[in-house]
């Protein structure tokens, strides 16, 4: 009994002491401080594949799942004047990072030297046009007998013969008209009157492929076609070929694919800067591979949305190609025709950069300029003129700095996600 009442005492001392410890009674209190702490501190958790993801405390990404990782936030400069970047030369390889100094233009690009000149220019290449790509099909199941065409690239003409197919359903069809014939032969001037018949039997086998020829020789030979020639609906180029001899195939399927280039599509790719293009304008198209020929040709689409980290959008011009000479691949030159309109001017001495170096966002336009510390800056500015592939660069940017021109975009990335903030934040309105 003395031993039992010493062990109830010792346990009954025991669960006091728990009670009373300040390190237990306070961890919740220690969780919440942690949390007070973190948020104090301007730290938040972010994913590296969706930055839009923003929470307090460690955990999963809600979209793709991954660990989230812990972000300073943003302080004042960061969203101010010293929008900078620091990476290591190991990141700098990784994304190809590249920089140029920034040059000035010379004396014969000043405004005394502007000349005139034309609509305009630029550079494409032919595609096919989709809306005369023809689809053969299978009108009836059967077994690909013979196959007149071998492989793509070869040109069809219209009414030329692309296999012949044998089936049962189509020999049971001409039966059928054959039957029907003889029967308005035999059984003129009965009650039962066979036309209707035939006229639908023939009209079965039109559905199904077979031409008025056929059908005329095969009324006057009284034999049937099995296996029976499909000739093609129009001329072309073999684009697809999804059959071989000996193939089945059912109704409906994609037996190959007709080109036909009696019409191509140049695509051209045009700046943000440059004149826009409207539907239907009159345009010039030459070829490098056939000097001294030009083509005219209209403007069937204009995007007005630009692309990518590039910049440009698509103009689409449609040719005449009676020939089939502009083979898709070919390279085109692309020049408006109208009035003769002067250059813009470029003052002597300014400032030049390539036109991928600008980002272009709703907020302005600025660039990456890499800082003799190594460390990368956004800068805003305001562009002047364009000249071919460079822009003039009209403010916030000295001659002989380091401007990035590959990789803008993949800075702009890393930078929202150790910032949290585009680097364009608070910049909206912003003159420079």
């Amino acid at each position: 009994m003395r031993n039992l009442a010493l062990l109830g005492l010792s346990l009954g001392l025991a669960a006091c002491g728990r009670k009373d410890d300040p390190a237990t009674a306070s961890a919740p209190q220690a969780d919440a401080t942690a949390t007070s702490a973190t948020a104090a501190l301007g730290r938040y958790y972010t994913c590296s594949m969706h930055p839009q993801v923003h929470q307090d405390h460690p955990g999963d990404c809600p979209i793709c799942g991954m660990d989230l990782i812990a972000v300073n936030k943003p302080t004042a400069s960061a969203t101010g004047s010293a929008r900078t970047l620091q990476l290591s030369a190991e990141q700098v390889r990784l994304g190809n990072i590249q920089v140029a100094k920034v040059g000035q233009t010379g004396p014969a690009d000043g405004t005394s030297g502007a000349a005139p000149v034309t609509g305009l220019r630029l550079t494409g290449r032919v595609v096919l046009n989709p809306e005369n790509l023809v689809q053969v099909s299978a009108r009836v199941p059967g077994r690909i007998d013979r196959l007149y065409v071998r492989a793509t690239g070869e040109t069809v003409r219209a009414g030329a013969p692309l296999f012949a197919i044998y089936s049962e359903e189509l020999l049971k069809a001409q039966q059928e008209l054959l039957l029907a014939r003889a029967q308005m032969r035999e059984l003129s001037g009965q009650q039962i009157d066979y036309a209707p018949l035939a006229d639908a039997a023939q009209t079965k086998l039109r559905l199904w492929g077979m031409t008025s020829r056929q059908i005329t020789t095969l009324l006057r030979s009284g034999k049937v076609l099995n296996p029976m020639p499909y000739f093609s609906p129009s001329s072309g180029i073999v684009q697809t070929l999804n059959i071989r001899e000996g193939d089945y195939v059912s109704e409906g399927s994609a037996v190959l694919q007709l080109a036909d280039l009696s019409s191509v599509w140049v695509e051209a790719q045009r700046y943000a800067s440059d004149q826009p293009l409207r539907d239907g304008q009159t345009v010039q198209v030459s070829f490098p591979a056939f000097p001294g020929r030009v083509v005219p040709g209209r403007v069937s689409f204009s995007s007005p949305e630009l692309a990518g980290e590039s910049r440009v959008a698509l103009v689409r011009v449609e040719i005449p190609n009676p020939q089939r000479e502009y083979t898709p691949g070919l390279q085109a030159v692309v020049e408006t025709v109208g009035p003769v309109r002067r250059a813009q001017p470029v003052a002597a001495g300014s400032l030049r950069v390539p036109i991928e170096a600008v980002l272009q966002e709703s907020a302005g336009n600025s660039l990456w300029v890499r800082n003799p510390d190594g460390r990368f800056e956004n800068r805003v500015v305001k562009l002047g003129p364009q000249t071919g592939q460079q822009v003039v660069i009209l403010s916030n940017l000295k001659a002989g700095e380091e401007v990035v021109v590959n990789g803008a975009y993949l800075l702009n990335s890393e930078y929202i996600l150790q910032k949290g903030a585009t680097p364009m934040a608070g910049m909206e309105g912003m003159k420079m």
